[in-house]
């Protein structure tokens, strides 16, 4: 086939900001995904963990006044007023400042988090646009969910309030228990092997299988929003086949796991924080220190006052470290969100060319040459060896049984997959050569099922071309054959879809999409069984619309009825992921070969159908009303008892 492409090379483009951070954020396979995820508030965050640890400095402050004000008394008597107040004014200032710095780093905290949230949702959305659609096909929409809702909700605990809790829950008790060990090694290695003895023996029960069962939570949850994302999607047929309790029963056995999880879990490592809870409460701290200090004092190895810091500073200290436990625990379920957000953003998008390749304006040429195409590796082919040619201003018939490989071949045009060999090309330029983003404005794609954006009919339809203006939108329609409904609207143009008296019928919303793609204008149509729901009704006026939009386009039509296609320029017959056959209507009628087979296959139901139709309305001529009457009777009669039944 002569290639009627022209091609040049592009400058490399500078990339923009966003492009090299994001580039920066999933090239580092060597970094563990928590710190890829956060590297865009990196600095912000060790910032705020900074003004966290100064906060903590200065709340240990009022506890050191304490401290010296008791041991004064102890020691000298009371302190004069003079020495009282300022030691006061320091405890007020400590503390005062403490406070501000934390409202500070906390509120520091919550702008990262608002900014990174942002961020991660950007570039995941981004990131599921560059999947091939395969990936969606062996992944539910509740795990695209999972990452895009509740992975970065658990991240925004490890951004929002991790570097300030965990800095406050780590110094909080490190502060005071260096200052200890200036005072006296000996009380505070006591003390510290008080907190070690506590943590060392509940700590395995505490995070035991802690991995395993927040997976399974995490399944669970999944689940859970799969089976009610399925409920809600086919709440139409559950309820038209009266199968509620069936459709129920996967939601229900879903929310009895998640129960089982919790239960476990809670059974499992609750008990082991409660006693570390309890043995580290102030009650009992205060019983340790005091036994402590009179056994200290009563041999004479330290006197009373030195006691007091112990007494003052002790009994805050295991407070920081149950907040620490939970400060850990909340940074486990981030890192392990982490891990799942990024299995997602890991997963392998369609590769772009470093300097893209333009394909020649004008009429277009798809060749498909050695193609082989599979979902998987351990999968097998969709397609082999397929060479086809698609010439300007043609129509292509796809035609096959279900699961033959029509709708793969179709949608390797759009380049929504790249094959496993062999090359796809677009006036002689392959397709990963060209920017995806011009493959797909040069491709206008119908699906069988309309996606229609819970916005107006404008931006539904302005979709194909965003700068269409309204002229070029109301013409689209009317090719479409949709103008006159869209005005019987409430709001015409502007009715939002969705909103009250705005629902359209399926066939309807098929016409809209249509005007979507006649907007667009782009040189290669690709009509995915456009019409195979469609009511006869429908079907004449999207015919009508296909025919309009098809006129001098390189158009692909996949057909389940072949009478739509007799006068395609070529039919291509597919068996298996193979082209068996390849001709127009009347040679592979000619042929009598599989296309031949199915043909009579179709005529012969049409025919059957159209005799029924016949004789159903001569049984009722010859009737008369009067026996038409009757008979109708009993039968509805009949209708009732079985309603009744």
């Amino acid at each position: 086939m002569a290639n009627i492409c022209t091609s040049a090379g592009l400058p490399r483009r500078r990339p923009c900001f966003r492009e090299r951070k994001e580039c920066r954020l999933w090239n580092l396979s060597t970094v563990p995904p928590y710190l890829r995820l956060i590297e865009p508030v990196k600095g912000r965050i060790i910032g705020n963990v900074a003004i966290a640890a100064l906060s903590s400095a200065c709340e240990f402050v009022p506890y050191l006044a304490i401290a010296r004000v008791a041991q004064l008394s102890i020691t000298e008597g009371v302190p004069p007023s003079d020495v009282l107040a300022m030691w006061v004014l320091v405890a007020v200032a400590g503390a005062a400042a403490g406070r501000m710095l934390f409202s500070m780093a906390t509120g520091r905290c919550h702008y990262a988090d608002a900014d990174f949230r942002v961020h991660v949702r950007t570039v995941l959305i981004e990131h599921l646009g560059k999947i091939p659609l395969g990936w969606f096909n062996d992944n539910s929409s509740a795990q695209v969910k999972q990452a895009a809702t509740d992975d970065v909700l658990n991240l925004h605990q490890s951004v929002g309030h991790a570097p300030v809790d965990v800095t406050a829950a780590l110094l909080s008790p490190l502060i005071p228990l260096v200052y200890l060990f200036t005072v006296d090694v000996r009380f505070a290695l006591l003390l510290v092997a008080y907190f070690v003895v506590v943590i060392g023996v509940a700590w395995p029960f505490m995070m035991r299988d802690f991995g395993p069962l927040n997976k399974r939570f995490n399944e669970a949850m999944v689940e859970v929003s799969s089976a009610a994302v399925e409920m809600v999607e086919g709440i139409a047929v559950i309820k038209t086949f009266g199968s509620r309790s069936r459709a129920g029963a996967r939601y229900r056995a879903a929310t009895e796991e998640l129960a089982k999880a919790c239960y476990v879990w809670t059974k499992r490592n609750g008990n082991a924080f409660s006693w570390v809870s309890a043995l580290f409460s102030p009650g009992a701290m205060l019983v340790v220190l005091l036994a402590a200090t009179l056994a200290f004092v009563a041999n004479g190895v330290l006197p009373l006052e030195r006691c007091v810091p112990f007494l003052v500073l002790g009994v805050g200290i295991p407070a920081g470290l149950v907040n620490l436990f939970r400060s850990i625990r909340m940074l486990q379920r981030s890192l392990q969100a982490a891990d799942h957000l990024a299995s997602v953003l890991n997963v392998a998008p369609l590769a772009e060319p470093e300097r893209p390749r333009p394909a020649a304006e004008g009429p277009v040429c798809m060749e498909f040459e050695g193609v082989a195409f599979a979902y998987g590796e351990n999968l097998p082919f969709v397609l082999q060896d397929v060479d086809v040619a698609l010439e300007p201003g043609t129509v292509t018939a796809l035609v096959g049984d279900s699961g033959s490989g029509k709708t793969t071949l179709a949608r390797l045009i759009p380049r929504f997959w790249d094959p496993v060999s062999g090359s796809v090309r677009m006036n002689g330029t392959e397709l990963p050569q060209m920017a995806s983003g011009e493959v797909l404005s040069r491709v206008a794609v119908v699906f069988q099922d309309s996606m229609l954006l819970r916005a107006s009919i404008a931006d539904n339809i302005r979709l194909g071309r965003p700068g269409a203006t309204d002229e070029q939108v109301q013409a689209a329609a009317r090719q479409a054959q949709i103008h006159d409904r869209v005005m019987e609207l409430p709001q015409g143009y502007d009715t939002v879809l969705g909103s009250e008296g705005s629902d359209l019928s399926g066939g309807e919303a098929q016409r809209v999409a249509i005007a979507r793609a006649i907007v667009q204008d782009a040189p290669i149509l690709v009509l995915d069984e456009a019409t195979a729901h469609a009511d006869p009704e429908n079907e004449t006026a999207i015919q009508k619309a296909l025919n309009a939009l098809a006129k001098g386009r390189t158009t692909v039509v996949i057909a389940h009825r072949l009478d739509t296609i007799v006068h395609a320029d070529q039919i291509l017959v597919l068996v298996g992921g193979k082209v068996v056959e390849r001709g127009v209507h009347e040679e592979l009628l000619a042929a009598d070969g599989h296309y031949a087979a199915l043909w009579r296959s179709q005529q012969g139901d049409a025919l059957e159908k159209a005799l029924l139709v016949e004789g159903a309305a001569m049984r009722g001529a010859a009737a008369g009303p009067q026996e038409a009457d009757g008979e109708a009777e009993p039968n509805g009669a009949d209708s009732r008892e079985s309603e009744e039944r």
